[in-house]
């Protein structure tokens, strides 16, 4: 649950974990990248996106598991791109 008094930005990002996390539990792995990816992407700061990148590495190594490469770079680029552009 978002806090009432959360700002914008905080509560998009803590909206946007919420999303992915309740896509990834539900076995919906491919469907909750986009919002684990905007979420390290635009809201890096938050106290959420440490925690995203960390689900994202996870789901990465399941990607390297069943033999889906490409998808698998695809989200490491996109984290590494975030990462850098944060420097």
């Amino acid at each position: 649950m978002v806090n009432p008094k959360a700002s914008v930005p905080e509560a998009v990002s803590a909206s946007l974990y919420s999303l992915a996390s309740s896509l990834e539990r539900s076995g919906m792995l491919h469907q909750s990248l986009d919002p684990y990816l905007k979420l390290v992407e635009l809201y890096p700061a938050s106290k959420e996106a440490a925690l995203a990148a960390q689900q994202l590495l996870t789901i990465v190594e399941n990607l390297r598991r069943n033999g889906q490469y490409h998808l698998a770079m695809t989200v490491l680029n996109r984290l590494e791109a975030a990462h850098q552009s944060q420097e």
